[in-house]
């Protein structure tokens, strides 16, 4: 009995049926050969004859795939946009990154060549060029006599390309003005500078030109206050002409403490000055950045003034107040401060320890990530605790005075930590009053933080360490000072020699700067801030703790001793000589913040702020940017080749941004 799989209909059955067929017509076998059907091979005949789809066989997928040949700049073009403005933003912080030897005129210049390379560059490198607007320096004297102007001639130009293109207008998020030409007046360099802004509707913040407001009405201040999409503002404020004389305070308690600051304060303002100044906060509904500046001399009354301006700003995230008067802020103006991220108090002699605690303890102010006080005279360690335990999102806290913060007299402290938070990261700390031991708040700390008070601390700054209690609970360091910090020593002891008394056949002259160019600029602010209170220098300071550095070195922490044979010593040495733990995670920060000096503790301060950020090239060693960097000649410069990359010498310029 043949098999049920033989009757099934498919391939081997057919085959078999003309097989048979052919030899039931008596062909010979050459025929047979010779037809077109026994050719084929087998698949070919596999495949000539219909099947049914589900028995058959079918031929794989090749495993090669062939692709097509791409076009040229078919891959260019599928890139996204925004893949291109990263790739331009990593260019400009080739261009501006410090230590560069390029300048924002460099960086310019290449995004101009960028953009007319292709078409798909131009709108990526517009954003780029006219985003952040950065015009550094003095302007050209050949493009001042091409286009006939004795100054601003970039803004000039500025202005009329953005009149004439509201598209690039809206692009313009914030702009660097050039510093005041020398002879120019104020208030027609303002007005210019006015003028560029009003064409801007997406207006975000004004870099590095920064001016005095004495409440009179100004162009410059009129036009920043009708930016709505405003984020960063500015304030420095002078005395007005109209004020009134300096008066005493009533309070018995300012008027019996020791400093001069709480005695006496400038006379207030008018009432429409005050009314003026309030409405230019009116339509900063995204402002998220607000510094006040006070000058000697120079107030906001009446004292509901701020609280009523922090109230118009609903965006308002960082706050920085510095120098002002006990008539302008105090504690109930304090209180009524709403949530923020940063905050700033600097030399506020109306606010106290107890206005601090009131406030650490609201809950609106558990918010904060930086706290920064300032000369601000905490006299109490339980303020000081409340401060560290209460504001539980806090990142970043610095405190700097010169009165040491102690204990009231019928309390002690039993265990520690006294002083613990556990989301601080970076801590700077420097109490200035004591320079050749360590103060009891600095015990206080110190004890804190070995009983694993800080258990995020990572970065500690402590200038006034004498005793080196802070340098022994970080980690190792292999050294420590700068190069030029031993230098610095010599040159400051050198310029520290008191000079002659100035008679009058002999007066007293402003020093003679060494390079003058030919259209200089002015920088204004260079000797109007407020006279702030010392800081611990910072290049002494790690003088200091590279001598206690070497000094352990000398005190090894093992012995190696090596034996011969007969079991004597033949020879032992010491290893491993540091200061520190190496368990700890705590880097010991003796380098300033970006922006910041020496000279003023590492922090950032206002007079940082308010400097010319690199621009001036009067400043002795200061050298200028002229795009010589660029050139492919080597030493030898080609008149071509100079004729394309030179432009005229600016400086370096950094933006400096308060903490």
């Amino acid at each position: 009995m043949r098999p049920a799989g033989y009757n099934r209909p498919g391939r081997p059955s057919s085959s078999a049926s003309s097989v048979a067929s052919s030899v039931r017509t008596n062909d010979t076998f050459d025929a047979i050969l010779s037809s077109p059907t026994s050719s084929r091979t087998s698949f070919d005949s596999w495949n000539s004859s219909p099947r049914r789809v589900e028995y058959g066989w079918q031929r794989p997928a090749p495993i090669k795939q062939y692709r097509r040949r791409r076009e040229t700049g078919e891959l260019f073009a599928a890139l996204p946009e925004e893949v291109l403005g990263l790739i331009l933003d990593e260019l400009k912080k080739l261009h501006l990154n410090p230590g560069s030897t390029s300048c924002a005129t460099c960086m310019m210049r290449d995004m101009c060549s960028i953009a007319v390379s292709a078409r798909k560059l131009w709108k990526v490198a517009r954003v780029a060029l006219y985003e952040d607007i950065q015009l550094v320096g003095s302007d050209s004297p050949v493009q001042r006599k091409r286009y006939k102007l004795n100054f601003g001639s970039r803004l000039v130009l500025l202005r009329r390309t953005l009149r004439s293109n509201p598209e690039l207008a809206a692009i313009v998020r914030s702009l660097k003005a050039p510093a005041i030409p020398q002879g120019v007046p104020l208030d027609l360099y303002q007005n210019l500078v006015a003028s560029v802004i009003m064409a801007c509707p997406n207006f975000e913040r004004l870099i590095g030109f920064h001016q005095n407001h004495d409440y009179s009405f100004n162009r410059l201040f009129h036009a920043l206050s009708t930016r709505r999409k405003l984020v960063e503002m500015h304030w420095t404020l002078e005395p007005s002409q109209f004020q009134r004389k300096r008066r005493l305070s009533n309070a018995a308690a300012l008027l019996n403490s020791e400093n001069p600051n709480y005695k006496e304060a400038p006379g207030d303002l008018l009432p429409q000055q005050s009314e003026d100044f309030l409405e230019l906060h009116t339509d900063w509904e995204h402002l998220e950045t607000l510094s006040i500046h006070c000058l000697p001399g120079a107030t906001l009354t009446p004292v509901s003034l701020i609280p009523d301006i922090v109230s118009r700003l609903p965006a308002l995230q960082n706050l920085h107040l510095s120098h002002l008067p006990f008539t302008a802020f105090n504690d109930a103006n304090l209180l009524s401060l709403p949530s923020l991220q940063t905050l700033t108090l600097s030399h506020l002699p109306g606010v106290s320890s107890e206005g601090l605690s009131s406030f650490v303890r609201r809950p609106s102010s558990r918010s904060i990530k930086k706290l920064t006080l300032q000369h601000m005279d905490v006299d109490s360690l339980p303020a000081l605790s409340q401060i560290l335990s209460n504001l539980t999102a806090l990142e970043s806290f610095a405190l700097v005075q010169n009165c040491t913060p102690l204990m009231p007299p019928n309390e002690m402290i039993w265990l520690f930590p006294y002083l613990a938070s556990p989301s601080v990261r970076k801590l700077h700390w420097d109490i200035t009053s004591q320079k050749s031991c360590a103060s009891m708040a600095d015990s206080v700390l110190a004890r804190s933080i070995a009983a694993n008070g800080f258990p995020s601390l990572r970065i500690l700054r402590t200038p006034n360490d004498p005793e080196g209690i802070f340098q022994a609970l970080c980690k190792p360091m292999e050294s420590i000072e700068a190069a030029n910090d031993q230098f610095r020593g010599l040159i400051s002891r050198c310029t520290s020699r008191p000079s002659p008394p100035a008679t009058p056949t002999t007066p007293s002259t402003p020093k003679t700067p060494t390079k003058t160019p030919s259209f200089g600029l002015n920088f204004p602010m260079e000797d109007q801030l407020f006279p702030s209170k010392v800081s611990t220098n910072l290049s002494q300071s790690r003088l200091a703790a590279q001598s206690r550095l070497e000094a352990a070195r000398q005190t090894p922490r093992f012995t190696v001793n090596v034996t011969g044979e007969d079991g004597s010593v033949v020879e032992n040495y010491g290893i491993a000589g540091f200061i520190g733990q190496v368990e700890s995670k705590i880097r010991y920060c003796v380098t300033p913040d970006e922006g910041a000096t020496d000279e003023n503790g590492g922090l950032v301060d206002i007079s940082d702020v308010l400097s010319d950020g690199g621009e001036n090239l009067k400043v002795e060693g200061r050298e200028g940017c002229t795009g010589r960097w660029n050139t492919y000649s080597g030493n030898v410069v080609d008149k071509k080749d100079r004729e394309r990359w030179f432009h005229t010498e600016r400086g370096r310029w950094r933006p400096v941004a308060l903490p």
